[in-house]
């Protein structure tokens, strides 16, 4: 059946039931419009590292559109707004439900191209993005401890050979020729549209649907290589481990994938170099500049600076030496490059720590010192006598000793509130990491062992 808004608090049970009964989940988002401003490919680059796609990937732009309207039209379109706020709240409060209890089963969830999907739907129903890739990472396996992107598993041997193209469509239909096996399906009674034979791509549950016809025709041919052969190969297969929480990267180069259970791919990119150049460049003057290099690959970063890589890396150094003496155009190894941003990044996290250290150390000195004085005058003023004159603006010794006493106790004060604000955190991601243990430790039922256990590597370099 459908399950609509109108309907989706009466039917919530049977949402239960189909997720209590299901072996895996096929997921897509149909995200449109993921950027308020710029489109995803132009925030991303041929040589981003996870941590920089991540993070254009998290940041939307946003922009004011400025238009004059009366009072009356200005207050009208506020109600309409919080209306639909409102409406939307409600949607994502009761949708929040099944995602919970999608998470809370620990099944396979299975997407195509699935990082966007998986970052909104975290950001969505559970907590804004982290700041931090790596905080991500840990936060996405507790909630999903298992997920799996048939694109990259088309990507990867051994489909990759007898696979040529990855599109979602285009996999669908390669999927039902030779070698493969695909699933027989009957679609619902009033749900024509769901036949493959009529396309109905970009409606979000017709690409789910498709998505998980695709995993199960590669996971059965996965089978094809056991001895004897296996026709059909369970969600819960060992086959199929090797490409768990994994998503694909898309247009990076020579990072295919995001890898949620440990350290990404580092490349060495020993051939890429980092250029910039004034701004009324374009591509055909990169090409003139490097036409004595043969082959070469462009990937803009911005208005002013691109990657480039040459097909020769001993070429490299010839062409840095070039840029020593130009005016217009710096050229410099990507190692060079990102030395220095590193080095940036730190100055920075440095800079940051010690002002808020400072600013604290001093905050909390002023405090103590205020308090200690008030304390000590007020003391003394009991047996002070009454004789009324000018004080002088100097501390006097008294007063200074006392003042150093106070700020050499500073810094064990602080130290302490330090290391509590530290534990805190701590704690919160212990129990991050205990939760994750739990999901892990609790294996479905039913689990069906396969031989070999390793059959098949997501690997290492590309």
């Amino acid at each position: 059946m459908e399950i609509i808004r109108s309907n989706f608090k009466s039917n919530l049970h049977k949402v239960y039931e189909a997720i209590e009964e299901a072996d895996f989940f096929a997921i897509d988002g149909e995200f449109s419009g993921i950027s308020d401003g710029p489109s995803v490919t132009a925030l991303t680059n041929g040589f981003d590292t996870p941590e920089e796609r991540y993070q254009k990937l998290k940041k939307k732009e946003r922009y004011i559109v400025i238009s004059k309207v009366d009072e009356e039209e200005r207050k009208r379109r506020e109600q309409q707004k919080l209306a639909k706020e409102q409406e939307e709240l409600n949607d994502a409060v009761g949708f929040s439900r099944v995602i919970h209890a999608i998470a809370n089963s620990g099944k396979l969830v299975i997407g195509h191209n699935m990082l966007l999907d998986v970052m909104h739907t975290v950001h969505q129903f559970y907590c804004p993005l982290p700041a931090d890739l790596n905080e991500f990472k840990e936060m996405t396996t507790c909630v999903f401890p298992r997920l799996l992107d048939t694109k990259l598993m088309a990507s990867t041997q051994p489909f990759k050979d007898i696979i040529n193209n990855t599109s979602l469509a285009e996999l669908e239909k390669r999927l039902k020729e030779t070698p493969f096996n695909p699933p027989k399906v009957e679609s619902a009674e009033g749900f024509p549209s769901y036949d493959t034979a009529t396309e109905q791509l970009h409606e979000a549950g017709y690409d789910a649907y498709i998505t998980g016809l695709c995993f199960i025709s590669m996971a059965n041919y996965l089978g094809s290589f056991l001895s004897p052969p296996k026709i059909h190969v369970s969600a819960r297969s060992k086959l199929i481990e090797p490409f768990f929480n994994k998503l694909f990267l898309m247009r990076v180069m020579d990072i295919p994938y995001l890898n949620l259970e440990g350290p990404d791919l580092q490349p060495k990119r020993d051939h890429v170099l980092h250029v910039t150049f004034p701004k009324e460049w374009k591509t055909s003057d990169l090409y003139q500049l490097f036409s004595a290099f043969g082959n070469i690959h462009i990937s803009w970063i911005d208005d002013t600076s691109a990657f480039v890589s040459l097909s020769q890396p001993e070429q490299v150094q010839i062409a840095v030496n070039t840029s020593k003496y130009a005016e217009s155009y710096r050229i410099q190894t990507y190692a060079q490059y990102v030395g220095k941003k590193r080095e940036e990044k730190q100055i920075k996290r440095k800079w940051t720590e010690d002002t808020w250290q400072e600013v604290e150390r001093k905050r909390l000195n002023t405090q103590c010192i205020s308090y200690a004085l008030n304390h000590y005058y007020h003391t003394n003023s009991l047996t002070a006598t009454s004789t009324v004159g000018k004080r002088n603006l100097s501390p006097s010794p008294a007063e200074a000793d006392l003042e150093a006493r106070i700020s050499g106790e500073i810094s064990d004060t602080e130290l302490e509130q330090t290391e509590s604000c530290a534990e805190s955190l701590s704690e919160g991601k212990k129990k991050a990491k205990k939760l994750k243990r739990m999901k892990k430790d609790l294996s479905p039922a039913g689990a069906i062992p396969d031989s070999p256990a390793k059959l098949f590597e997501v690997p290492d370099t590309w």
